[in-house]
């Protein structure tokens, strides 16, 4: 799997970017995007339906009220603090698996924060984009935190959902013949 690549940029005097790189492979980026924008809405609503039914298993509207002002973090959050409830109950290896699936998530989640707030106008042909705005403690000098966004990672990440949809399914499934 490719490996996520971090770099610092200094800001010059004047934020000025060419985006004739980004003109020339927008088809497959912005495809690969909109797949793995799509693909996490699915793993967002399995991280959903697993909390509404660990709270009332016949019927959603109490989960989904519950959930309806939370951020992703905060859903994977409390998908692993009631799913640990249950863990707890059974044996060590359950509450080891769910650990990864929670890290899993939140680094899935934390690369989907990476596409969606990336300045793509920033896209360098060795393939980093502008990730956010960092302003230097010490000096004051603002810089900008890059990360490689290639198409191989992308697509490594859209397999990764698909693997944890199906982990969390298999997860759920397993904990419950156990109880």
């Amino acid at each position: 799997m490719p490996k996520e690549s971090t770099a610092f940029e200094e800001l010059e005097q004047i934020d000025y970017l060419e985006n004739a790189y980004l003109e020339r492979v927008i088809g497959t980026y912005s495809r690969l995007i909109g797949l793995f924008l799509i693909k996490f809405s699915y793993l967002e609503h399995e991280i959903n339906v697993a909390i509404a039914d660990f709270i009332h298993d016949d019927a959603h509207d109490t989960g989904y009220i519950i959930i309806e002002r939370l951020t992703v973090g905060n859903k994977i959050d409390l998908f692993y603090r009631l799913y640990l409830q249950l863990s707890a109950l059974t044996n060590k290896k359950y509450q080891d698996r769910l650990l990864k699936i929670k890290k899993q998530l939140e680094e899935i989640n934390s690369f989907r924060n990476n596409i969606v707030h990336a300045n793509w106008q920033s896209l360098t042909k060795d393939r980093f984009v502008r990730t956010k705005i960092l302003t230097d403690p010490d000096e004051g000098r603002v810089k900008f935190r890059k990360i490689k966004m290639d198409t191989e990672l992308i697509k490594s990440k859209i397999r990764k959902i698909d693997s944890l949809i199906n982990r969390i399914d298999n997860y759920i499934e397993k904990i419950h013949e156990v109880l």
